[in-house]
């Protein structure tokens, strides 16, 4: 039976009722008066205790129950919510000789005024390519999330023998959340949203560990904060063996994972307290299948075209390795999803159907979209 809530005029006019039937009769008791001011009073206790009832039974349920509740149900599961982290990744510095030492604690600045700190002491090599330095930024937040090839300088003065132009590396820097959560009035700071924490949550209550199942890999991997995804396949690429393909949503076009996180999730799997003796465990990082699509939609203008790029982009987050990406199936989704009115995909890659490496661990990205307008 569904809880419901009494609204406050309806017990009002209960309690009128009930007092004046016990009240009223041959002789009166009660002046009116006070009788509508004594209904108020006891209305308004009773709603009270119906709006206590109401959040205790919201509160029983993961999929309806309040952030500090399901904070609760994650201490009970062990899935506390992924806190913010700082970007991080690797900065190419270059020096005049070899054996120059670049300290722990050296910042680097970028033009909009991230620092990013030095992790540990580095000898660099004194090659023309330079030596990949790790650095975190000091901040946590996506601000610091830079591409790779972004020209970093020197806080405090270039150190002796040490070229002063430093770029950031091939795989970028990345990693970096801070979304603002309110918890029993406090701002707290998670790496991720209430509703993909929920979302975690519930995936647990659906699938109890199973001591090795594909549900199992697939939370132990998420609950890192630069994992979105984590696609399970089971006894590849051989009988007995399990290969866990991370991926990374954010605002960019590319879902690939940093080597560091992969290697960290890695470590975590396969540590004794968790997977099975008898599995044979790869991570691995996905590889972006940038697909150039070409659309017929109605209007043809540049919101519908933001609506249908971000629908888009969610839609190709859905799909697997070896999965194939079909040009009428994507129509679809985008009806589903986007405020077009008329949209048609009619190739994908100049193609009606893509199909994505499954040995290379391919997932689809955005990438270049030739629109047109849809005929009504």
């Amino acid at each position: 039976m569904v809880f419901s809530t009494p609204t406050l005029s309806d017990l009002i006019r209960t309690a009128e009722n009930g007092i004046s039937s016990a009240f009223y009769g041959v002789v009166s008791v009660l002046r009116k008066g006070v009788l509508k001011v004594l209904a108020r009073v006891f209305a308004g206790l009773v709603h009270l205790l119906f709006m206590l009832l109401r959040l205790m039974w919201r509160n029983v349920f993961i999929s309806t129950a309040d952030v500090e509740s399901l904070k609760n149900f994650g201490t009970d599961f062990g899935i506390p919510n992924k806190p913010d982290a700082c970007a991080g990744g690797y900065a190419i510095i270059k020096a005049s000789s070899a054996s120059v030492e670049i300290e722990q604690g050296v910042v680097l600045v970028s033009d909009s005024g991230i620092e990013f700190e030095v992790v540990a002491d580095t000898i660099l090599t004194g090659s023309e390519d330079g030596t990949p330095v790790k650095v975190l930024a000091l901040e946590s937040g996506d601000e610091g999330n830079l591409p790779a090839g972004i020209v970093l300088s020197f806080r405090d003065g270039v150190p002796e023998d040490v070229d002063e132009v430093v770029s950031v590396g091939d795989e970028g820097l990345n990693g970096g959340v801070k979304i603002e959560v309110e918890v029993d009035g406090a701002v707290e700071y998670w790496g991720e949203t209430v509703e993909e924490y929920r979302g975690r949550l519930l995936d647990r209550r659906r699938n109890q560990p199973c001591g090795g199942s594909g549900a199992d890999y697939k939370s132990w991997a998420e609950r890192f904060s630069q994992v979105s995804r984590c696609v399970v396949e089971e006894c590849y690429p051989a009988a007995g063996a399990v290969r866990c393909v991370l991926c990374h949503f954010d605002d960019a076009d590319s879902v690939t994972v940093s080597s560091d996180a992969v290697q960290e999730v890695s470590n975590y799997i396969k540590s004794d307290d968790r997977r099975p003796i008898t599995a044979d465990v790869s991570v691995v990082s996905c590889k972006n299948k940038v697909l150039n699509l070409a659309i017929k939609v109605y209007p043809n203008n540049e919101n519908i075209h933001a609506s249908v790029r971000t629908a888009l982009r969610n839609a190709l987050r859905s799909y697997s390795p070896g999965d194939t990406v079909r040009a009428d199936a994507l129509t679809v989704k985008l009806l589903e999803s986007s405020v077009a009115e008329k949209i048609a995909v009619t190739s994908v890659l100049g193609q009606q159907a893509v199909v994505l490496d499954r040995a290379g661990a391919e997932m689809p990205v955005v990438g270049d979209i030739a629109w047109s307008e849809y005929s009504v």
